[in-house]
């Protein structure tokens, strides 16, 4: 979905018209757009997309976009037909409110919130969007909300409440937002259960296939729509399950890794379409990857940003992802209650005991933080300080039979907010998107399964061995290691007695005594040097030459920062993107109207023609 944009005039107050923008990146053929007295509306999508609903009446607008459990029947209203709908969609209804010329709007996400929708008011006018840079490019006078960008940008997702724009709200999962009459009403719709099941289940992966197979039946229903596969266990997982001739594709990003994956699409009989290896398709991403995500995830992170729009070209009608781990069963997101978790960690310092859910769980790299607070200056690190200070409190701790469920309960509640969430939010920016993680099905079980089945990734292991065609004796890239399931459990008791913390003092000042360990190489693609290309070197460039009048960071330190990165002296480009991110999008939010060519501007008139 390449976006869409509402206003509603709740005031007198709200200016003269102009006419709406929206930020599309995706190339789109189509503009649509609608009036009805005080709400107008605007949206941009391509040909033969399989995953939007536009109804039009003389005095009603339906507008769904993405993979609804069912579509509304003929004549459903949207307050008929939200109750009890799961799936990964998003959407609004607009109708005449037949009194006095206003009209009524109803704007709906789905139960877990897969698909963002952004909503901001003030001065007798309200504006809802799909990107938060749409927003902006629609209201002038915002400011960036500092605080928020701080902590987006160190623990590479912003977890908190808001937004990275002041007064910018996004709906909550499940959320139903009606403006009529100038008076606006927020309830929260359906709802996804998270409980778990009292006990271990022996029949945890049994169940398990069967939630997969009907999720998989229920999404992955377009015969052009092709897998993204990888080397990793997630994607896999999805093609053995699904029946029939299938069609899957992978990127060459690292040989070893294309070499798995066309032995996993030989083993189930796919059609493997391998798109090569070009530098250039990462430009995009870097260049306007905050205007995806708000500012709010890490920029490298919206995969394939410009580069969907020439697979549809190519006839790549859809994507299905195995986006299963990343989103709720990830077995770095859950483990063993932790009687004495290491203080002495930078986030420890910053924001006290619960910096244990982020140092250990949170999956973003320790150093990588370390490096960008290094570049805050002292008045950004107190910044830093209280806003992560003001999460740990809203952080509530969960431990069930031993088993600490606190982050993994965190990032369950704000599904889009996770930190690998920009995967997802580049894809639906540019092509229809297959979401068998997202089926209730999936969710159900997860609600139905004890911690233990899921520690460790046991149940989902479990399933994975009796998939059959040779699939458990092909190695996963990540570790490179035949996927098995395990009864082995980490020496946890150690961790919980008395002796544990200054044992691990012991050992760290023993590590310190010794040489560094070498730095880990990974084979493949020399990512610093394609992060240097020209485009991408000036686009970092000038984000953060953005910051340089802000009291936030040391400027003496970003600046030899900066240039080690440049003459190839240091592989700090990740710190150095956290900073350009935030630039970039503190640029946008002054001059919105000042966007490169490369991204379009669409004017939607007051009424369509």
């Amino acid at each position: 979905m390449a976006g869409f944009v509402i206003e509603v005039l709740t005031g007198r107050d709200a200016g003269d018209a102009q006419p709406l923008r929206l930020i599309d990146l995706a190339d789109c053929e189509r503009l649509g757009a609608c009036q009805f007295a005080t709400v107008r509306a605007g949206w941009a999508r391509w040909p033969g997309s399989r995953q939007l609903i536009v109804r039009e009446g003389p005095n009603r607008l339906l507008f769904i976009e993405g993979e609804p459990d069912r579509a509304p029947l003929a004549g459903e209203t949207a307050r008929d037909w939200l109750p009890d709908r799961t799936g990964s969609f998003r959407g609004f209804e607009i109708e005449d409110a037949g009194n006095e010329g206003s009209a009524r709007v109803c704007v709906f996400v789905d139960p877990l919130g897969t698909r963002p929708v952004f909503f901001h008011a003030r001065d007798g006018r309200a504006l809802f969007a799909d990107k938060l840079a749409t927003i902006v490019a629609n209201r002038s006078g915002l400011e960036c909300d500092w605080p928020n960008l701080l902590e987006a940008a160190v623990l590479g997702s912003l977890y908190s409440p808001g937004t990275t724009i002041l007064g910018a709200e996004q709906l909550l999962p499940g959320e139903i937002v009606e403006i009529s009459g100038g008076r606006t009403t927020r309830r929260i719709g359906t709802t996804v259960p998270l409980g778990p099941a009292a006990r271990p289940q022996p029949d945890a992966a049994a169940r398990l296939r069967a939630a997969l197979e009907t999720a998989i039946r229920d999404t992955w229903t377009d015969p052009q729509g092709r897998l993204l596969l990888s080397g990793g266990l997630d994607s896999r997982l999805i093609l053995g399950l699904a029946e029939g001739a299938r069609k899957v594709m992978t990127i060459d990003w690292y040989p070893e890794e294309t070499l798995i994956t066309e032995r996993v699409a030989a083993a189930c009989g796919a059609d493997l379409a391998l798109l090569p290896f070009r530098a250039e398709d990462y430009c995009a991403r870097m260049q306007y990857g905050y205007l995806v995500t708000g500012a709010a995830h890490h920029s490298p992170l919206v995969n394939n940003l410009g580069m969907a729009s020439q697979w549809r070209r190519a006839g790549i009608a859809a994507l299905t992802h195995g986006y299963f781990h990343n989103t709720i069963f990830r077995g770095w997101a859950a483990g063993r209650w932790e009687r004495y978790p290491d203080l002495h960690t930078t986030l420890a310092r910053l924001m006290g005991r619960k910096a244990h859910y982020f140092d250990r769980y949170n999956d973003f790299p320790l150093r990588l933080q370390r490096a960008i607070i290094a570049l805050l200056s002292a008045e950004g690190r107190e910044a830093l300080r209280r806003q992560l200070a003001a999460l740990a409190e809203r952080v509530e701790p969960l431990v069930i039979d031993g088993f600490d469920l606190t982050f993994e309960r965190l990032i369950m509640s704000q599904v889009a907010r996770q930190i690998y969430f920009g995967n997802f939010l580049g894809w639906i920016e540019e092509i229809d998107v297959a979401s068998p993680a997202f089926h209730h099905a999936v969710w159900d079980w997860y609600a139905s399964t004890h911690p233990a089945d899921r520690h460790r990734d046991r149940a989902v292991l479990q399933l994975y061995a009796t998939l059959g065609r040779g699939l458990a004796e092909i190695p996963d890239f990540s570790t490179g290691r035949l996927p098995r399931p395990s009864d082995a459990e980490p020496a946890q008791r150690w961790r919980n007695q008395f002796w544990f913390p200054p044992a691990r003092a012991v050992v760290r000042a023993l590590r310190r005594l010794g040489p560094p360990p070498p730095p880990a190489v990974r084979p493949g693609r020399d990512w610093e040097q394609v992060y240097r290309q020209p485009a991408i070197a000036e686009a970092l460039q000038a984000g953060i030459a953005a910051l340089r009048d802000s009291p936030l960071f040391d400027w003496r330190a970003v600046t030899a920062a900066l240039e080690d990165f440049l003459h190839g002296r240091a592989q700090n480009s990740g710190a150095l993107w956290m900073l350009g991110k935030t630039g970039q999008w503190r640029n946008f939010v002054a001059t919105p109207l000042g966007l490169g060519r490369q991204i379009r501007r669409i004017d939607v008139p007051r009424a369509l023609d």
